[in-house]
């Protein structure tokens, strides 16, 4: 009689078997699945992903954090049950590397179904750094944070947000980190200005703007200065802080430069100026800028290209161009339905869908508006 010494699989490999099962998949159901919330970017094919999900479930390979990221969302489940062991104390690396894998799924496939995980991993490293005391967990802290808040943000759950965004600011001060702190501050100002509080956005920029940047951080600033002049109806004057904050986040990048500037692109700053020109009601000219920002993303920024095409398609909307508007919301709105998901464009298509019944727009119009506020 022979005794098995076969090595029992991980809990994680445990979870992950389970969480399939539970939805009655089987394994190359699961990498279908996997590979369609990728999306395009997606460079596994169903085989090789089918085998390397029987590798996890054995538990003869770990999950990488961009995978169980994947997984938390198709299976409907906490990344962290996929993980070998929980957030602690000296895991800055791994928070960041959670924090980078998030940024990147949040552009494919927006966030919505990414916030409680990164809830509960911010969370987890705030404990683990108000225990530690170490600045470089501060430091991850924060940015995870501020990715939470910015994910709260586009789900558009604006109080968990800003709590989100405000444990960043703190954090990211205990620690230490200028740069992460300085972020937060500019995600506060943008809250302000899209719940339309533009004298605590101008507050925080003007407070801001007081100290010594380097000139494409003080044109982010400016940024945000900007939107709260437009909320305050003085569009000239917002345009005018715009072109400066354009002038400036042009400049080559400095050594001082914090890394989060990147996002900062010509298409951002043209979204910028068509809010300047909705938020005053000059739909005519936000048109073509919202057109020039959807155009002007990268092919991989999915969520950034749903949100620009949503906002054209409201301008065009209120601007009454009804064959144009049936485009947008044809050819660039209707195929991301589903695939992307993001609170903020959800509501806004919800009152495209309202404007486009009031203003009794073509049938065809009132159809495309009903699917897009129908798909959450």
């Amino acid at each position: 009689m022979t005794t098995s010494h076969q090595t029992p699989r991980p809990a994680w490999a445990r979870a992950l078997r389970e969480a399939r099962t539970d939805l009655g998949w089987d394994v190359h159901r699961l990498a279908v699945e996997l590979l369609r919330a990728a999306g395009p970017e997606a460079t596994a094919t169903t085989e090789s992903l089918t085998r390397r999900i029987r590798e996890w479930e054995a538990g003869r390979s770990t999950i990488r954090e961009r995978y169980r990221l994947l997984l938390a969302r198709v299976l409907q489940a906490d990344a962290e049950v996929f993980a070998e062991q929980p957030v602690g104390h000296g895991d800055a690396a791994r928070v960041r590397a959670i924090t980078s894998n998030v940024i990147a799924l949040d552009e494919m496939t927006g966030g919505a179904d990414l916030l409680p995980m990164a809830v509960r991993t911010a969370r987890s490293a705030h404990q683990a750094a108000c225990t530690s005391g170490g600045a470089e967990m501060a430091s991850a802290a924060a940015e995870a944070l501020q990715v939470a808040g910015w994910l709260a943000f586009d789900a558009d759950e604006h109080l968990l947000a800003r709590r989100l965004t405000s444990a960043s600011v703190l954090t990211a001060r205990a620690g230490g980190d200028r740069g992460s702190e300085l972020f937060a501050l500019a995600q506060l100002a943008m809250q302000d200005a899209h719940e339309h509080r533009p004298d605590q956005a101008r507050q925080v920029c003007e407070h801001t703007l007081d100290e010594q940047l380097s000139p494409r951080v003080r044109g982010l600033f400016e940024l945000r200065l900007a939107r709260a002049q437009g909320h305050e109806g003085t569009p000239g004057r917002a345009v005018e802080t715009l072109h400066r904050a354009r002038s400036r986040l042009r400049s080559e990048a400095q050594d001082r430069d914090p890394p989060w500037v990147w996002w900062i692109t010509e298409a951002e700053l043209a979204w910028h100026e068509a809010m300047i020109h909705a938020d005053n009601g000059a739909w005519g000219q936000a048109v073509e800028l919202f057109e020039s920002a959807l155009h002007g993303r990268p092919a991989t920024y999915h969520r950034g290209a749903l949100n620009d095409a949503s906002h054209l398609a409201h301008a065009l909307v209120r601007v009454g161009l009804w064959q144009d508007a049936q485009e947008v919301l044809a050819t660039t709105v209707a195929p991301m339905l589903g695939h992307i998901r993001s609170g903020r464009t959800h509501t806004l298509l919800v009152q495209v869908q309202q404007l486009a019944h009031q203003a009794k727009a073509p049938a065809s119009v009132r159809e495309l508006t009903d699917h897009a506020a129908s798909v959450q």
